[in-house]
């Protein structure tokens, strides 16, 4: 055997060798590509069920949104404003022996909401008020369909009031409320936002003009602590008592007496509360402010 035979048997053998693997190799190669294949498809499909169950989901969601939005127009319950009312409640004290009785200011929240009904006027507490409230209620309604030209008689109108506890809440006699819930009705029948800096104490008559009330200078501090800027009371009742003493001397007797003077009230709230305190007259002039 040549040198050349033995050269061409080795590559010969070399080119089977490199033929076989390189087979190998592809054969490998596409077995990778097979399972590569069949993972994509595997993925494919698990994206096509979780895309079908989104789908499903937003369906759902589409029909829960429909079926609050239809709940909602059944029973046409409004965006439910609310509006912060001052009132005052009473705090006894004891010496051991006598009982004194001090008033407080004290604030608390009256929501309203407008329903399909038959014209009733609802109260709704956590504890039972008294009648001037109920009668306030119903003159605030009718107050302010007079003044928006609006027609109820097809609607519940609810008022519910809520309080920091049971003993705030107790407080509420409705009539110094009255006015406050006139000027929420109002503004949710106009859907106008009612601006929170701006409190008010006063009843509604019936003509629609704001009745006085008292403990104004306690409503007032009350006000200003829940950091309001202005604050309504009904024409000529910007006024709070200030005891003065006036000393004199006889020889060697000092004299002392004491005397009530009425002052403004606002001057003293401004430098306290950075709050001004401003006078009404009826719905009208009291809506002047919130705007």
């Amino acid at each position: 055997m040549s040198k050349i035979t033995i050269i061409l048997g080795i590559v010969l053998a070399a080119s089977l060798f490199g033929n076989y693997a390189l087979y190998q190799n592809t054969h490998t190669l596409q077995q990778d590509i097979q399972d590569l294949d069949t993972q994509v498809k595997s993925f494919q499909k698990q994206a096509d069920q979780i895309q079908q169950k989104l789908g499903a989901i937003t369906s759902e969601k589409e029909n829960l949104e429909k079926l609050q939005s239809k709940l909602e127009k059944t029973l046409n319950v409004s965006g439910s404003k609310s509006i912060t009312a001052v009132a005052v409640r009473p705090i006894l004290s004891s010496d051991g022996f006598f009982q004194n009785v001090q008033y407080q200011g004290t604030v608390m929240s009256i929501t309203v909401d407008i329903r399909e009904g038959t014209g009733l006027v609802l109260v709704n507490t956590e504890i039972p008020t008294g009648v001037d409230f109920q009668t306030s209620a119903k003159t605030a309604v009718h107050v302010a369909q007079e003044y928006t030209n609006a027609n109820l008689s097809d609607k519940d109108i609810i008022f519910s009031i809520t309080a920091k506890n049971n003993e705030e809440l107790q407080a509420v006699d409705g009539q110094s409320a009255g006015m406050a819930m006139t000027v929420l009705l109002v503004m949710e029948i106009q859907e106008k936002q009612i601006n929170d800096k701006v409190l008010l104490t006063g009843t509604i008559q019936p003509d629609g003009t704001i009745g006085p009330i008292g403990g104004v200078a306690e409503k007032a501090d009350a006000a200003g602590k829940y950091g309001a800027k202005t604050f309504i009371v009904p024409t000529g009742q910007a006024i709070t008592m200030v005891q003065e003493c006036e000393e004199s001397q006889n020889g060697p007797f000092l004299y002392k007496s004491y005397r009530s003077e009425a002052k403004p009230l606002s001057p003293i709230t401004e430098e306290k509360y950075g709050m001004s305190i401003v006078e009404a007259t009826d719905l009208a002039s009291v809506l002047g402010y919130f705007d």
